[in-house]
């Protein structure tokens, strides 16, 4: 008889139990879109110097300086900067973006993160080509959208 009322407990509570049927369903798509987006980072002033006599006709004065370049996407870097100046005299200079040139692209559908070099170069002419004294030009890294 104990076996009987356990087996009609439990055949009792399986019909009693209710059955969630769905009346219904939906479905949605979550999205969003990530802007490109990328940042210099540690770029520096920086002090060109020769192993040349300092002042000396045809010196050449050279330096560098590291900076990082981070995006998520492809982007072109571009430089820009004008010639050392004292005031009216100036001194011809030219730079370049890791050794080649003032701009670079990076590499298309691919995230970057790398450190870059920025170096200038300024040539002397005759000795009194140009005033003794500091000289000091403002360069500009641009990162751009392609």
């Amino acid at each position: 008889m104990k076996k009987l009322i356990s087996s009609l407990v439990v055949v009792g509570a399986m019909i009693a139990s209710p059955v969630f049927a769905s009346l219904d369903e939906d479905s949605a798509t979550v999205s969003m879109n990530v802007a490109l987006y990328a940042t210099i980072t540690g770029l520096d002033d920086f002090v060109l110097s020769t192993t040349a006599i300092s002042g000396g006709a045809g010196a050449v004065y050279s330096g560098s300086d590291t900076y990082s370049l981070e995006s998520n996407g492809q982007v072109r870097v571009s430089l820009s900067g004008v010639d050392l100046s004292n005031g009216r005299d100036s001194v011809p200079t030219s730079y370049a973006l890791d050794g080649a040139g003032t701009s670079y692209d990076t590499t298309l559908d691919v995230v970057h993160n790398a450190a870059h070099t920025v170096s200038a170069e300024a040539i002397l002419g005759d000795i009194s080509a140009q005033k003794a004294g500091a000289y000091s030009a403002v360069i500009t890294l641009t990162v751009a959208a392609l």
